[in-house]
Order: structure tokens, then C-alpha cells, then sequence
């Protein structure tokens, strides 16, 4: 700890988000402050840049069973009271809820991000039945809750889970246009059109969707081939989860190309000709921004957090929601446009990603968003002091 800093907690679902999509604004807050992240760790990024800035404790994974909540709620509680943060910040849906139940318990001002709600409005499951019951309240004196984009951020307020004045909205957690820029492919010329699926293997994010639509094109178009970046994934309930057993199917049948998790995403986008994204419902999709920052066209579902980021006919197509054979007739599409037509909306998508989504713009917002809480602080201490009551009686209501 630095004498005379200020303290800032984050906490986040895994290590992976905080080194890929919160990398730059992680590094930019840790440059005026003391950071303490608390996630699960699994040393998959060992001796990462962060490592240096930043100190990393590891307090399991956040999920909904009751048994294993409790043990992460006190895990969480205790590395709090360690890290003696002055704001603590979350982000995802169970960090947004877990979180802000032990920082009102701490008394620890908190800025919160809901980084997509999936099905939490519509699904009558008990998971997300809970989750709307805990959001009526444990949102309610979060200081600041940032929304990637207006529809989730109307829902919350709407729904009485916050009021309008504690809302605000970042454009996702924005592009570093610059690290992301336009690379050369590295592929042989072997006459292949490469279509890209870059997501954990999770079924509400439009995978199945996906190999659907592999399966149809394959045999008309021999040329085409369909990869997919990212892993599967075991911390979502069962039925929204591919199984190894479905993934070595479609790698058997020449569906796909797999290539597991990877660190860098970069090259595997400079070497496909399309990005797809067929995912159900989105925050702000980064996979999306990262793909049009680096000019290449797109395809994603007409969905909130994917139709903000393609403009249909401009920098890329949109498709109907859970329908592989819809999402077969946009690839047909995108494969008889010229390479010309294509490069054409790859160069409109990284110019819409400069204007709109630059990742200044949201780090930013965050630091000024942390200032104006911490000079709240400040003045609501002055004020107790002016008027009598003790320094350490706190003036929030439990």
C-alpha cells in the first residue's frame, strides 16, 4: 500500500475479465490508487502485467446455491475488512448482488456494473427468480450503477431496482482501438472463407446457433469454414452448458475448427473473413467491438448489446434470435459480397468504434464516478464533524 492513497476494491467473477475486458481500466484506476481485486483465481494468467499493479485475492467463484453462497459471502467479507477499501467496485450479476450485500453490511461505498442482465427480466427460473427478488434490494444504496446500454439501464429503474438518479451509461467497457487495430492475415492462400465464434461455449450465446448453421452450409459450401475460439464452461447452470461430448461431435463431423481458450484473440480475427455472434441478448458484446475495431465484418442476432454495435447493411448483418438457419442465409449473404463490399464494412465498423466506443471515454467515466464518491465522502464526514455527531458513527441506515 501506498501512504496517503486512497483504496479501491474490485470485485469480479473471474480473473479472465479482469485481464482481457477490464485490462485497461483495472491499469488506469490502480494509477491513482491502491487496488485490491478479489475473484477467482486460477493462475491462468500467472505473472500477468496486472500482477505488478494490483493485488489479486482469490475468493472462489460466486454462484446462486445457497450452501456455497454463504462460503463465498464470508470469503468476500473478510477480504474486505482486510483491504479496508474506500470504494469498492463490481461487476457482473453475482458480484453486483453478493457484493453489495457485504459492502451495505461494511458500510463501504459502491459503484456497481450490470454488464447484461441475459433472461433476468423473463425467465421464471429459480436462479433468476431469486436474483430479481435480491436486486429489489440490495441495489438500493449502491452509489452509482453503470449499464452498457439504455434498455437494461430503463428495466432497472423501471422495475423499482434503482432510481433514475443513481443510473448511468458507458458504451460496454469500451475499445482500446489502437491494441485492437486492423492486422494482416496470416493465412495461406488456401481458398477458405473463415467464419469466427469467439465466446465460452455456453448455450444462450448462440453456439448452438451456430454449428446449426455449419451443418447446412458445409456440404453447398465446401470452402467455407467455421471456428471457434473459447472454452467450455461449467459455472452456468446445466442446461444453457455444452458438454464435451457435444463439442467433440461437431470437431468429428468437420463442423468446426476448435481452438480451446486463448490469451490473445487478435490473430485468429485477422485471419477470419466474418466475426459471428448469435448470442441471445447482450450487455455491450466485446467480442463485437473488438472485430469492428480491427475492420472486420460482422454478423450478430438483432438483440440488445449487438444491434448497438452493428449497423445492418453498414459494417455488418443482423439475424433473427435463436434461428441457425436464419443465421445460414446472412453467411450465404456475407459470402457473395466482393471483397471489396467487405472491406467496406470493416473500415465503416472500426471508424463507428473510434467515434462511440472509445475505451477512454468509459475509464473516464469510471475515474470520475470514484472521485465524485470519495469527495462525497469526504463532505458527508465535514458535515458530521460541523454538526456534533462522533467521525465514526455512520450516517447510512442499515
Amino acid at each position: 500500500m501506498t501512504e496517503g492513497r486512497k483504496r479501491i476494491a474490485i470485485i469480479e467473477n473471474h480473473e479472465l475479465g479482469i485481464y482481457s475486458i477490464r485490462h485497461d481500466l483495472v491499469k488506469a484506476i490502480a494509477e491513482k490508487y491502491d487496488v485490491t481485486v478479489l475473484t477467482e483465481v486460477d493462475d491462468s494468467f500467472k505473472n500477468g502485467d496486472l500482477e505488478k499493479l494490483v493485488h489479486f485475492v482469490d475468493v472462489g467463484k460466486a454462484v446462486l446455491n445457497p450452501a456455497t453462497a454463504l462460503k463465498y459471502y464470508g470469503r468476500l467479507k473478510k477480504a474486505l475488512q482486510k483491504a479496508t477499501p474506500d470504494v469498492v467496485l463490481t461487476f457482473t450479476i453475482r458480484p453486483a448482488i453478493y457484493g453489495n450485500l457485504v459492502t451495505r453490511s461494511l458500510k463501504l461505498p459502491t459503484i456497481s456494473t450490470i454488464t447484461g442482465t441475459g433472461p433476468l427480466f423473463d425467465s421464471r427460473s429459480i436462479s433468476y427468480t431469486i436474483a430479481r427478488q435480491l436486486y429489489k434490494r440490495v441495489l438500493k444504496k449502491t452509489k452509482f450503477v453503470f449499464f452498457p446500454n439504455y434498455d437494461d439501464l430503463n428495466g432497472f429503474v423501471e422495475r423499482g431496482y434503482i432510481k433514475r438518479e443513481q443510473a448511468r451509461r458507458v458504451p460496454g467497457s469500451g475499445i482500446n482501438y489502437e491494441q485492437f487495430s486492423p492486422q494482416p492475415s496470416t493465412r495461406a492462400n488456401d481458398g477458405k472463407f473463415v467464419f469466427l465464434y469467439i465466446s465460452r461455449l455456453i448455450k444462450d450465446k448462440g453456439v448452438m446457433e451456430y454449428v446449426e448453421a455449419a451443418s447446412i452450409l458445409k456440404d453447398h459450401f465446401p470452402n467455407a469454414a467455421f471456428h471457434i475460439v473459447g472454452p467450455l464452461w461449467t459455472g452456468n447452470k446445466k442446461s444453457l452448458t455444452v458438454t464435451a461430448d457435444e463439442l467433440n461431435g461437431w470437431i468429428e463431423k468437420k463442423w468446426i475448427v476448435y481452438h480451446d481458450k486463448q490469451k490473445d484473440v487478435r490473430p485468429f480475427i485477422a485471419n477470419a473473413d466474418c466475426v459471428v455472434m448469435p448470442s441471445y441478448r447482450e450487455g455491450m458484446n466485446n467480442v463485437l467491438l473488438e472485430a469492428a475495431s480491427m475492420a472486420r465484418p460482422l454478423i450478430a442476432t438483432d438483440v440488445t448489446g449487438c444491434r448497438d454495435i452493428v449497423d445492418n447493411g453498414v459494417n455488418g448483418l443482423l439475424c433473427k434470435v435463436k434461428s441457425g438457419k436464419d443465421l445460414a442465409e446472412k453467411m450465404k449473404r456475407m459470402m457473395s459480397l466482393s471483397s471489396g463490399e467487405r472491406e467496406t464494412m470493416g473500415q465503416k465498423g472500426r471508424e463507428k468504434m473510434i467515434k462511440e466506443f472509445d475505451k477512454k471515454i468509459v475509464i473516464r467515466s469510471y475515474l470520475e464516478a470514484i472521485e465524485e464518491v470519495l469527495q462525497s465522502d469526504v463532505n458527508s464526514r465535514e458535515s458530521l464533524i460541523v454538526n456534533g455527531i462522533p467521525n465514526n458513527q455512520s450516517p447510512i441506515d442499515d
